[in-house]
Order: structure tokens, then sequence, then C-alpha cells
């Protein structure tokens, strides 16, 4: 059963969702140990937020934009659509070490969930409902 499901994982797109952030350290996916569990384990606020990233289900712009439009989408810093790829990529609102032109680009380093981990770790307001638009 877990190696149908991992082979699901790889070949089925859309098995995860399509805004599953596609981190190369959940593949293969595991429901027993997986590096966030590591990361993150230790509170359930890190944990919540880091699940928020990854799934694209947060209280930011573009969330809002499918679920409430009536609310505000832009970014306060930046007056652009607040979305998971403008916050870990090209708000001047928070602070991180690479500089890349997209979240794919992102997703297929080697040390990307290193990165999300210290991107979460170093801007603990990213991902909350107190950093909504």
């Amino acid at each position: 059963l877990c190696a149908d499901w991992r082979e699901e994982y790889r070949t089925a797109r859309g098995y995860a969702g399509r805004n599953f952030l596609r981190l190369r350290a959940f593949d293969p996916p595991s429901h027993i140990s997986s590096p966030a569990l590591k990361a993150f384990g230790h509170s359930r606020t890190a944990m919540a937020r880091y699940c928020r990233a990854v799934l694209d289900h947060a209280p930011i712009g573009s969330f809002r934009r499918r679920f409430f439009p009536d609310q505000p989408t832009d970014c306060p810093e930046c007056g652009v659509l607040q979305d998971r790829e403008h916050i870990l990529l090209k708000c001047k609102r928070y602070r991180r070490w690479w500089r890349l032109r997209g979240e794919e680009q992102f997703v297929q380093r080697l040390g990307a969930y290193k990165d999300l981990a210290g991107f979460m770790s170093e801007n603990e307001s990213a991902f909350t409902f107190g950093d909504a638009p």
C-alpha cells in the first residue's frame, strides 16, 4: 500500500493537489518520519505555518482571492497580489538569502527544504493571520 501511495505521488501531478509545494525532501513522502516533523514538530504554531506555506492554504492574497474575493489581496508592502511566490521570492518585507526567478526554480534545488525551514524561522510573521493583507 505504501509503495502504491508513493508511486501515485510521483506520477500523478494532481494527486498532491495543484498548489502543493513539491519540495524534494518529500520525495518519496512518508507518513511516519518527515523532515517537516523533525524541523517543526516541536511547535504547533510553527508546523501550522509550514503546512500553510506548503499547501498554499495560508491567509494570504491568493487564498483570499479564491475563497474570500471581497477581502484585500494585495501585499501591503509591495502593492501586488500577495501569493506564496511573492512571499518566498520577491517581497521586501521578508529576509531571504537566495535570488531566484520563480517558485519552480525554488523547489528544484536540493536545499529548498532547508531554505524554507530557515525562511520560516527567520520570518516569524510569514504565513500567519497577523501578516494577512
